[in-house]
């Protein structure tokens, strides 16, 4: 009976019932993702807008400056032999400010390199166990490109460990990060206003002391054999640093003003 009727609903629809398979679908999104589409990018827009006239001066005077900058360097009849004279390559064009075209962060990058693995391969175990605990996923092994006789490394030797995150995994992170493992520091006071690649893109470094902060290294960090520090690149698809500053910022992330170191007084 049941096969009859299963016959008559392929034969009517035509699909094969045999062959249905449902996909399951992520039930919750995180809330650093959720601030950024509902709010942030909004805000962004509001901020970055620049009107057609304003546009088109800086488009204008960033034309004038490469175009002199070419002539200085065509012109210097003896240069340095120690130095190239490369000329220098136009900026990327910044896109009108849309919904759309508004910078969010690819993808976020944790890496850990350990020394010790050179003389022991056992001790990047350490470092591929503490990464899938922060990061809640399974690590990848980084190998040498190339040979060092200083350091005595040699092509294909494994000398560290590396996590790419995206999606929501990388949200959570990044809330993780700025929420609970910064605040936590005691010399933390924030990223410099000069911070950035060129592109937007910003690379954290911290100690050993900064991973037992993570919420999930408290319970097993006796289980570790062997705490180094790591680093967190974030990738954003902002054209130039300014951007990427406004965008982290947006996130949580604080910046400051680098401070002058001040001198004492001598009292007379």
């Amino acid at each position: 009976m049941f096969q009859s009727l299963a016959r008559r609903f392929a034969a009517t629809n035509g699909t094969n019932v045999r062959a249905f398979s449902a996909s399951t679908a992520q039930a919750y999104q995180s809330r650093l993702s959720q601030f950024y589409h509902n709010t942030l990018r909004d805000d962004m827009m509001i901020l970055q807008y620049v009107p057609p006239k304003v546009r088109a001066q800086k488009e204008a005077a960033e034309a004038a400056r490469m175009e002199e900058a070419k002539k200085s360097s065509q012109e210097s009849s003896a240069p340095n032999p120690l130095r190239k004279h490369k000329p220098k390559t136009p900026r990327p064009r910044e896109p009108l400010c849309t919904p759309h075209s508004m910078p969010y962060v690819k993808h976020v990058t944790v890496h850990i390199r350990c020394r010790e693995a050179l003389q022991n391969k056992n001790h990047l175990l350490s470092a591929l166990m503490a990464l899938q605990i922060i990061t809640g996923r399974r690590a990848q092994m980084v190998r040498a490109k190339s040979d060092a006789a200083p350091w005595k490394l040699r092509k294909g030797m494994p000398i560290s460990a590396k996590v790419l995150l995206d999606g929501d995994d990388m949200y959570e992170f990044l809330d993780k990060l700025i929420e609970v493992v910064l605040p936590r520091m005691k010399e933390y006071h924030g990223l410099t206003m000069s911070s950035g690649d060129g592109n937007g893109s910003i690379t954290l470094g911290f100690d050993d002391s900064v991973i037992g902060l993570f919420p999930e290294m408290e319970m097993v960090y006796d289980m570790v054999p062997l705490i180094t520090g790591f680093s967190v690149s974030i990738a954003t698809t902002a054209v130039r640093n300014p951007a990427g500053r406004l965008l982290l910022s947006g996130l949580g992330l604080p910046f400051v003003h680098a401070r002058k170191p001040q001198t004492d007084e001598l009292a007379l």
